[in-house]
């Protein structure tokens, strides 16, 4: 009796370990490629047959790959980098009474919670830093290195706080379909500081630095409507109750107050302004780069940083916010939408982009000057703020895009303009007019002609839109250096649906144009209007200089840009994206011809029609006519052409027949791993290793493989994070551009990264918006030439730059499927511009997808996107993936992301965080089940595709024509494969013996 029970105790336990072990098996073949992450196991190796010789095509500028020393000087370099970033990206915004720098201060109390706590950055991918972490730098520790001496007790009673910056249940991944936000408590109350003023009453009055925070991140934008303190609703951005009540306190006990706005949002700073004597923008400072901030408040760095963005007084004022961010509407038949084709198709918001090509400073500078030029009811009260009877510049907008004060005054002389077939050359001379070191940023802006036929073909043109800038070294005080600006002309056409008899097409203007140098988008636009004619006496906020611009004439030129750069005819792509399109008359756009007419005062909302609904269901592939059968096709694939990796890394993707020689060594099955993007990819056949990748804006995520000592732990140092964008595009300084690509790149290659998901190209449509701490400003030319500096940079090291999120992805909330509805103008002008320097100038190795939908359909499933703009009109080549779209070992039919056949049609090859037995596999069999050989032909050129990529990249080092890469089991699947050949061995033995044992104890009783 006690042997059956002992026998039965163990088959019941080694069977259940059986089954754990047949789940965790299935389970980790699915989720193999994080596993191999974490665990930093290798799925395959290069082995030579051989001699060979220096196969480090791709080398590190600081050394070997196994010296330690030039892996410490390349995390040296990427911190320096990330504090240069901020001592050229922050931008000094008030400084009365010279209140800055704190030369002879030394003394110091700092106030706010996100002083103890602060931001380094929001919620997305790439390495976090928190207090104490290795390589980073607090703020008290910074200001210490500066020869401050910071109230102790203060900031450790600030430190004992309950303040957090919580999101509140609106914070949700994905679709975030909740926006029921609560207050976000991101400050202490006036009496909590009135309960530490004992410890500044008599001591560390030199000055008061306060610090406040704004925190969005991946799936959370800042609140529109956020419920504070006191019970009433006010925007995310505004100044919360608690915090007014800190500035009062310290206002009324500090002669010098300082406000840090760590924040890459655009906060409401009319009401800081009265508390405040001197405001500096820091957005998120990374690992290190409060040593600029305190470098900067001493004087050890004399500021150089202008905004990316406009600061508004209010945070709603634009026109952009109608429809957007946590206000955005649904459709007016969502139940019905839901019923047809299904809630997770995702097809329930819908955000009608009515302001047009007026983002940011596009709108405020334009609406401006058509105020003061007396044209098209510009001043009309729609749009202004609450109670106003009239719009007006000077109550609309606190800082203009550009804007920046320094420590020192610079004059700028326009010395000339050559204006040539294709390019525009400018000079412009600066001379340090003052008594301290600074740097200096010229830019140089445009006006483009608005006239008669613009207004009938409906083009819209911006008032005064940046063309290009430079920055000059440091200059000593009465020292002078000539900055030289180069501008393409191409960045003043314009985007005209009508052209061609309404094939549409790129456009000069017929006219005069307009060149002026300014402090900032505002100042150029009054020195444009100043050559104008216009003066204070117009209604000008200010008088301009005329000597700051010069003009010329172009005549009208709808053929100079016409074709792109594989000689294919740019026309008109996205008409269906346009809500008229759909819904005749249900949308209008922002227009400066009238803008009270066209200021959109409501919510845009419609029902989706029947033929509306069956495209957002996002199932309309078709075997093309004549296709070939599957059969055909795939009798080309297991032939050895005797190509490996190292042979391709010089054939030109034109080579076609080359490359697919390349592919056709393989088997059809192994196409769906070149489908694959993870952070750890898998190997292609035996063509290409398996290798990571990295993800990231301002870190891409990896580690260094130095052992390093850190409290009393090895570690391998994580690689730097730095300075949000908006900093870095702040520093206006194309060096620092450079520099950032290429300190990415070198992360990247000592991650071993053949890719990295990182500069993020996408506009500020709004200051809401939650990924804008990723995103560079809401000016879509200086994405486009800070962009191409980065990327260019970063693809010299082999490391690929892959810019995301392609293209729009503008809010964080119901991203997932949201429905955009836009006119091409806008979007080929705004948010296709802002990524053309990253992707068609600098030929970036990849890109990054978004989750919305251009018009109807997923921007992965845009043929007009990801195959006419991208491969034909750019004449790009590299490798373009989804946003995360895992789907693993089985096919869920259904749902806007698991529609993989029209998604490949479209020019998508890559599914973000898939599995191998996920989309790419789908494809494959759906392509056997129907005969379908053009699924199996587009399955060939994503891999030609992947495969191009990698061999560009420094995953070709090590290899060579003698190479062969060989397949290796990662110890983990060993162990899980013996865990259940042990326990199936053991379950079989055990009940065996269970069996016999019962057999034993019948016999007996017989």
């Amino acid at each position: 009796m006690k042997r059956s029970k002992l026998w039965s105790g163990l088959t019941s336990t080694s069977a259940a370990l059986l089954v754990v072990g047949l789940i965790g098996q299935n389970l980790a073949a699915a989720n193999a490629s994080y596993i191999n992450t974490a665990l930093g196991t290798a799925t395959t190796k290069v082995v030579q047959t051989g001699e060979v010789g220096d196969t480090t095509y791709f080398k590190s500028q600081f050394g070997d790959f196994d010296d330690p020393d030039a892996q410490a000087a390349a995390i040296a370099a990427a911190l320096e980098q990330n504090v240069n970033e901020m001592r050229e990206g922050a931008a000094l915004l008030r400084n009365e009474n010279n209140t800055l720098p704190l030369t002879n201060a030394t003394r110091i109390s700092v106030f706010g919670h996100a002083a103890v706590d602060p931001a380094y950055q929001a919620n997305s991918a790439g390495n976090k830093v928190t207090n104490g972490a290795l390589n980073s730098i607090d703020l008290k520790t910074a200001l210490e290195a500066q020869g401050f001496e910071v109230n102790p007790q203060l900031w450790d009673g600030i430190a004992a706080g309950t303040a957090t910056r919580a999101q509140g249940p609106a914070a949700q991944w994905g679709g975030g379909y909740s926006v029921t936000g609560t207050a976000t408590n991101t400050e202490e109350n006036g009496a909590f500081y009135e309960a530490l003023s004992s410890t500044w009453a008599n001591d560390y009055k030199d000055a008061a630095i306060v610090v406040f925070a704004r925190e969005g991140g991946e799936g959370q934008d800042i609140l529109m409507d956020d419920v504070d303190t006191d019970g009433s609703t006010i925007s995310g951005l505004a100044l919360h109750e608690n915090e007014r009540e800190l500035l009062e306190l310290v206002r009324k006990n500090f002669d010098k107050v300082i406000v840090l706005l760590n924040s890459p949002y655009q906060m409401e700073v009319q009401d800081i302004i009265p508390y405040a004597d001197s405001i500096l923008f820091i957005g998120y400072p990374g690992h290190q780069g409060f040593t600029g901030v305190a470098e900067i408040l001493k004087g050890t760095v004399n500021p150089s940083g202008h905004l990316t963005d406009t600061y508004a007084t209010d945070s709603l004022s634009s026109p952009a916010a109608v429809n957007s961010g946590t206000r955005t509407p649904q459709f007016a038949n969502v139940a019905e939408i839901n019923a047809t084709i299904g809630e997770d198709e995702k097809a329930e918001y819908m955000s009608f982009q009515a302001e047009g090509i007026y983002i940011g400073y596009r709108y405020y500078e334009t609406r401006y000057a058509d105020a003061v030029m007396g044209q098209g009811n510009a001043t009309a009260p729609v749009g202004a703020l609450e109670g106003a009877s009239s719009w007006n510049y000077a109550d609309e907008v606190q800082y203009p895009f550009g804007y920046g004060l320094s420590y020192t005054t610079f004059d700028q002389k326009l010395d000339s303009v050559d204006v040539g077939e294709d390019e525009i050359t400018a000079k412009v001379t600066v001379t340090n007019t003052g008594d301290m070191a600074g740097k200096s940023v010229v830019q140089l802006y445009a006006q483009t002609p608005y006239g008669d036929y613009e207004r009938q073909h409906g083009v819209e043109k911006s008032a005064i839109q940046l063309a290009g800038f430079g920055k000059t070294q440091e200059l000593a005080p009465g020292a002078s250096e000539t900055v030289t600006i180069t501008v393409d002309k191409y960045l003043l056409a314009s985007y005209d649906t009508t052209a061609h008899d309404g094939a549409g097409g790129y456009i000069l203007s017929d006219g005069d144009y307009y060149l002026a140098i300014g402090e900032d988008s505002h100042d150029a636009l009054n020195n444009v209007l100043a050559a104008e004619g216009y003066t204070a006496a117009n209604g000008m906020t200010a008088e301009g200089t005329a000597a700051k611009t010069y003009s010329f004439k172009q005549s009208f030129d709808d053929d100079k840009y016409r074709t792109g750069e594989n000689g294919a005819i740019v026309s008109n792509q996205f008409a269906d994206a346009d809500l008229n399109y759909w819904v005749d008359g249900a949308g209008t756009y922002l227009s400066r011809s009238d803008w009270e007419a066209t200021y959109p005062v409501e919510q845009t909302t419609v029902e989706a029609t029947p033929e509306m609904m069956n495209i957002l269901a996002g199932e309309w592939y078709e075997k093309p006519e004549g296709a070939p059968s599957y059969s055909e096709v795939a009798a080309n694939f297991g032939v050895d052409s005797g190509l490996n990796l190292a042979m391709m890394k010089d054939v030109p993707l034109s080579d076609h027949e080359t490359w697919l020689k390349f592919i056709y060594q393989l088997q059809p099955e192994d196409l769906p791993n070149a489908t694959v993007q993870s952070f750890q990819c898998p190997a292609v056949g035996d063509l290409s290793p398996a290798f990571s990748t990295g993800d990231g804006c301002d870190s891409v995520g990896g580690t260094y493989p130095l052992t390093v000592e850190f409290n009393g732990e090895q570690v391998n140092p994580v690689t730097t994070r730095y300075c949000s964008n908006v900093v870095l595009a702040g520093t206006f300084n194309a060096d620092l551009y450079a520099g950032r690509g290429t300190m990415m790149g070198e992360d990247g290659m000592w991650s071993g990264n053949m890719t990295n998901y990182n500069l993020g190209n996408d506009l500020h449509r709004t200051p809401f918006g939650g990924r804008n701490f990723e995103y560079m400003s809401e000016c879509p030319i200086l994405n486009y030439l800070a962009g191409a500096a980065e990327v260019e940079a970063m693809e010299k090291t082999g490391s690929h730059a892959s810019p995301k999120h392609f293209v729009g992805n503008d809010q964080e909330f119901y991203r997932e499927g949201l429905v955009c509805f836009f006119n091409e103008q806008a979007f080929r002008e705004g948010s296709l511009k802002a990524f053309e320097g990253s992707i068609r100038v600098a030929n970036a190795g990849g890109l990054m997808q978004s989750f919305e939908r251009l018009g109807l359909k997923w921007s992965s499933a845009s043929y007009a996107m990801n195959t006419t703009i991208l491969r034909n009109e750019w004449g790009w080549n590299g490798a373009i993936d989804t946003d995360a779209a895992p789907c693993f070992d089985e096919y869920v039919d259904g749902g806007y992301k698991n529609h993989a056949a029209e998604v490949l049609d479209a020019g998508t090859q890559e599914w973000c965080l898939d599995g191998v037995g996920g989309h790419g596999q789908w494809i494959l069999q759906k392509a056997k089940d129907t005969d379908d050989g053009h699924l199996l032909e587009l399955l060939t050129e994503a891999a030609i595709s992947w495969e191009y990529a990698i061999s560009r990249s420094v995953v070709t080092n090590g290899t060579a024509s003698n190479s062969a890469i060989e397949h290796v089991t990662p110890y983990w699947q060993t162990a899980i494969t013996a865990e259940i050949a042990v326990t199936g061995i053991l379950t079989a033995v055990f009940f065996v013996l269970l069996v016999l044992s019962k057999t034993k104890k019948k016999a007996k009783k017989q």
